[in-house]
């Protein structure tokens, strides 16, 4: 049995909060609001029902989050609904679920936003140097039918 997962669009209600464990892998918290909207009869919208959710996100994720996102941004985010538990201070045990977020970003029909590709290295997916972004270049393409390595980089089909 795999957790259930969740698709939709929010928006950031505080600044995404980076920190990095004692292992140094970066942990961002972001809380999101997802809401309803309905149309009322005279042609107006209305805020219908809230969702708030705490979402964690690890790793380079949790640093492009932190780097790229703020406070009011609307959102699309897809991931895994995980519950956690834990006793408070007076010894009473407490519950909720926490949004651990596989992507995230702006949403594009409400903002703009610059996109910068990460450097990758070798077969094994890890980054190199200091893990931050560079800016998306095209490779030229190959001799072998047109083709480059970067599927974005021809009009051509890659089939």
């Amino acid at each position: 049995m795999s957790l259930p997962t969740i698709s939709g669009t929010g928006r950031l209600l505080a600044d995404p909060e980076l920190r990095f464990g004692s292992s140094g892998v970066a942990v961002c918290k972001v809380r999101i609001a997802f809401n309803s909207r309905k149309r009322q009869d005279d042609g107006t919208w209305v805020d219908d029902k809230v969702c708030y959710l705490d979402g964690t996100a690890f790793k380079q994720l949790a640093e492009n989050i932190a780097e790229c996102l703020q406070q009011g941004v609307e959102v699309n985010v897809s991931g895994r609904l995980v519950p956690e538990q834990w006793e408070n201070k007076e010894g009473e045990k407490r519950a909720k679920v926490v949004l651990m977020p596989d992507s995230i970003g702006p949403n594009l029909a409400v903002a703009t936003a610059k996109v910068a590709k990460m450097e990758r290295s070798g077969g094994n997916g890890s980054q190199q140097g200091s893990s931050r972004s560079t800016a998306r270049q095209s490779a030229p393409a190959s001799s072998q039918g047109g083709f480059s390595d970067d599927p974005w980089a021809s009009s051509e089909p890659p089939f």
